[in-house]
């Protein structure tokens, strides 16, 4: 065939290599593709070594030189790892990021940021690109939460810890001894108005940290969570409020634990799985024995998702 070429495709993998032939027409649109795809990473390299500089100068404490911390390499592998989500949401779950649940995702967070002046920084860092913005802070974040989601309520993947739940519970019900047991109190009154309430999360299985890069992890997810996240992360208080518990756990625990002895259903939250079984109740506090078990580890079950689509 004349103006044609051939291309060898490596597989990679250890999978055979093979060898298409494309026409001259068709040879310069898939350089052009790939220029195009070499461009767009450039760039998301770029607006990624913008943000994380943001991110270092608000950074408290002794700190190193922000090449030191976050060289290219560690940039490159934070892009990296932000598109291996994006593959994997679409690859496990069958789920994409909308541009309409991208614009939302950036209302989102210019209506509930906690730090405006960093927030404005950023957009600054990205020449004030709201496309730009879109893309190298709102998405990742969306991507990030969808999949996590997922994940967390994906009962095939926390299955086996569910049984382990189950038979904790069927222990406690016959007073069988079950490992790691602990007690916690609630006072049944309303918290004091000069005192701030306990976060959620002290009172449920956490979700384990954020692993990645050491400089990311202390300081674009601490950063990133005071522009993006709703969520609040108070000091743990020395006394605890049974109204500071998640309203529907609150409802559960009012009906199942109503004297000594009482055992709840297997309670599953995003992080784990608790099971209750009450000492004590009077009018001023509830005591219970509480059996606590994290679900599987995100992290370590995205670092065995591939990286494309087999």
């Amino acid at each position: 065939m004349k103006n044609s070429f051939n291309l060898r495709l490596e597989a990679g993998g250890g999978k055979p290599s093979r060898i298409v032939r494309l026409t001259a027409a068709g040879c310069w649109s898939f350089l052009a593709l790939s220029a195009s795809a070499a461009e767009s990473f450039s760039a998301l390299l770029a607006d990624r070594e913008a943000t994380e500089r943001v991110y270092h100068a608000h950074r408290t404490g002794t700190k190193a030189a922000f090449d030191q911390t976050l060289p290219p390499a560690a940039i490159e592998s934070l892009v990296q790892l932000d598109q291996k989500k994006e593959t994997v949401l679409r690859n496990v779950y069958g789920a994409a990021v909308t541009p309409a649940m991208l614009e939302t995702e950036v209302k989102r967070i210019d209506a509930t940021t906690r730090a405006p002046e960093v927030l404005a920084e950023l957009r600054h860092a990205l020449s004030d690109d709201a496309g730009r913005f879109a893309r190298s802070v709102a998405k990742p974040i969306l991507v990030e939460r969808e999949l996590r989601r997922r994940f967390d309520n994906d009962a095939r993947l926390h299955a086996a810890e569910r049984r382990e739940a189950e038979l904790a519970r069927a222990s406690l019900l016959t007073g069988s001894p079950v490992k790691n047991l602990q007690e916690v109190t609630w006072k049944l009154a309303s918290r004091p108005a000069e005192t701030d309430p306990a976060p959620v999360a002290a009172l449920t299985p956490t979700q384990g940290k954020a692993k990645s890069n050491a400089y990311t992890v202390e300081a674009t997810v601490q950063i990133a969570q005071v522009i993006a996240s709703p969520d609040s992360t108070a000091a743990d208080q020395q006394q605890s409020y049974f109204e500071d518990l998640d309203p529907e756990l609150q409802h559960v625990l009012r009906v199942q634990l109503q004297k000594p002895g009482d055992v709840s259903a297997v309670i599953e939250t995003s992080g784990g799985f608790l099971v209750f079984r009450a000492k004590s109740r009077n009018a001023e506090t509830l005591t219970a024995a509480s059996f606590s078990l994290p679900k599987r580890s995100y992290e370590d079950w995205l670092a065995r998702q591939p990286e494309r689509k087999s």
